[in-house]
């Protein structure tokens, strides 16, 4: 080993362990509530496994694996229905694939453009934003994410003649088949082997034989990790066939509203910008202009290309979409900083790692909000100090909203045929009204078909006109305060979950059903219930 070598992993080993700090970090986000809608739904499912005989899951919206993997892990550690630490098992999980990130995609960059590449692309994959909430989440983002990476790595080892066809088509297979039983999505994964036998020559009897075998271990690696396909294939038919149809928006359903209107590849690339501060983009692009680097960039920037020519024109534009091409971007970014810090001119140098403080400086940002409580318990606490025994708190539909054990009332907000009168029976029988997050009041008073109550009960909470006025609010904010924070044009799972505003309104005039039907049936403009306005008159307010 060279003293060039023993740096690298010395340097390495630092970056790993500034990784595991980052995403280890405040892992207990939400104090065992559960408050991860979509993790919770995993987490509910798992819980069923192994119960009177129970092998195979009702919930296929992920695979088999996805739920039995935490539930094994769990069982020495947690009780048999405890949801709090199966959770924690499920994040810790996440959290260790998210952390092997980074020293397989420092590899992957090192072979592409050596050392410095290597350990620029293990610094930008250690302090992502994105890798790093994801790591927090018991979902399948980390998995999806790090099984790019790895098919990634065994391409390119492949490409450097460092692995046989037949390995690299023995490794893939088993690296497939595993993250099928996490999601159907990893078939798409396959272009990056591919990719890597195409370019490796012209077709031959050994290439075809390793396609085979690929193929044939992929698929039975499936079989075992996915057993539902097989033994329960109508319902996981179903359900595939449920989920194609809320993707591709011909069922219209109240999680991807916020999508209407968004621009089909426009959307999701804003997105990505903002997730590398653009930064990680323009590093990409720099790597990409070296054409002598395009063998080995070739099977990750293949597999980027037809996913996003598969997923980008879905209605249903989740962040979560995107996190199998990230890393990849994130890497290329690595080589291209690598590729501006070797050119002469210092103007050039400092602007590469310009791009690199801020890609950092996001992710240590949101790293450090997972030191502070969660908004909806914080507001939970001090609703139960303000309110008076048995005072009733109307929430919002859809929503995770904390009001300890008070009675509450909800608002018909998503009702299209709501009218004055039952908004108004709803808001006079409350005493607060409860704002847990943004899902709800950017969303639905400019949706199709929206009640026009809709409008006038948010327009009304902003401008005192229902009688309740702001009374407190709450945010999990970073060291860099709204430096760094997503914005009302951020896809709002990327702070719904887990670092929500919170508002709380009391009534403090107590209006009758009668005058608060009135005032919810004066026609509003629609900029007074415009989410940017909305947000600042609550703040104001509060």
């Amino acid at each position: 080993m060279t003293c060039d070598d023993a740096r690298y992993r010395r340097a390495l080993l630092a970056l790993v362990l500034l990784a595991a700090v980052l995403r280890l970090t405040g892992l207990n986000w939400d104090a065992g509530r559960g408050l991860h809608p979509d993790e919770g739904n995993l987490i509910r499912a798992a819980l069923t496994l192994g119960v009177d005989g129970r092998f195979l899951p009702e919930f296929h919206a992920y695979n088999d694996f996805a739920l039995w993997l935490p539930r094994l892990l769990s069982l020495p550690f947690c009780e048999a229905q405890d949801a709090a630490c199966l959770t924690l098992v499920a994040r810790l999980v996440s959290a260790l694939a998210s952390l092997a990130m980074v020293p397989l995609g420092a590899g992957i960059a090192r072979r592409i453009a050596g050392n410095g590449a290597g350990l620029a692309a293990g610094l930008v994959l250690a302090t992502s934003g994105a890798l790093v909430q994801w790591a927090h989440f018991g979902t399948t983002e980390s998995v999806m994410a790090l099984l790019v990476v790895l098919l990634w790595a065994l391409a390119v080892r492949h490409l450097a003649g460092a692995m046989t066809e037949r390995d690299l088509a023995l490794w893939s297979a088993l690296a497939l088949g595993i993250g099928f039983g996490f999601k159907t999505t990893a078939v798409v994964f396959s272009a990056i082997p591919l990719m890597a036998l195409a370019l490796a020559g012209r077709p031959d009897a050994a290439r075809l034989r390793a396609v085979v075998l690929m193929a044939a271990i992929a698929l039975f690696q499936a079989a075992v990790f996915a057993p539902s396909v097989i033994f329960a294939t109508g319902d996981w038919l179903g359900v595939m066939r449920f989920e194609n149809d809320v993707v591709t928006g011909a069922l219209p359903v109240f999680w991807t509203a916020q999508f209407h209107g968004a621009t089909d590849g426009v959307f999701e690339m804003r997105q990505l910008w903002s997730l590398t501060m653009g930064a990680g983009l323009l590093l990409a692009l720099v790597a990409l202009a070296d054409r002598g680097l395009w063998r080995l960039t070739a099977p990750g920037l293949a597999f980027v290309l037809l996913y996003a020519g598969l997923t980008f024109g879905w209605h249903a534009k989740f962040v979560r979409y995107l996190a199998p091409v990230l890393p990849v971007l994130l890497i290329l970014a690595g080589v291209g900083l690598a590729r501006l810090l070797a050119q002469p001119g210092r103007s050039v140098q400092a602007a590469g790692l310009a791009g690199l403080g801020l890609m950092g400086l996001a992710g240590l940002d949101h790293a450090s909000a997972y030191l502070r409580p969660d908004p909806r318990l914080v507001m939970e606490a001090r609703l139960l100090d303000l309110a008076s025994p048995g005072d009733a708190v109307a929430v919002e539909p859809y929503d995770l909203g904390q009001v300890g054990g008070l009675p509450t009332v909800l608002l018909p907000l998503a009702d299209p045929a709501a009218t004055p009168q039952a908004m108004a029976e709803a808001l006079a029988q409350s005493q607060w009204v409860l704002i847990a997050s943004r899902r709800n009041w950017s969303v639905l008073p400019r949706q199709p078909g929206a009640a026009p109550v809709v409008c006038a009960t948010y327009a009304g909470l902003a401008d005192g006109a229902l009688g309740f006025f702001p009374v407190a609010r709450t945010d999990r904010l970073g060291l860099f305060g709204r430096l760094f924070a997503p914005g009302l044009s951020a896809e709002e799972t990327r702070e719904v979950f887990d670092r929500p505003e919170v508002f709380l309104f009391r009534n403090i005039e107590r209006l009758p059903v009668g005058e608060l039907a009135n005032r919810l049936s004066t026609p509003r403009e629609a900029a007074a219930c415009a989410a940017p306005a909305l947000q600042q008159s609550w703040r104001r307010g509060a």
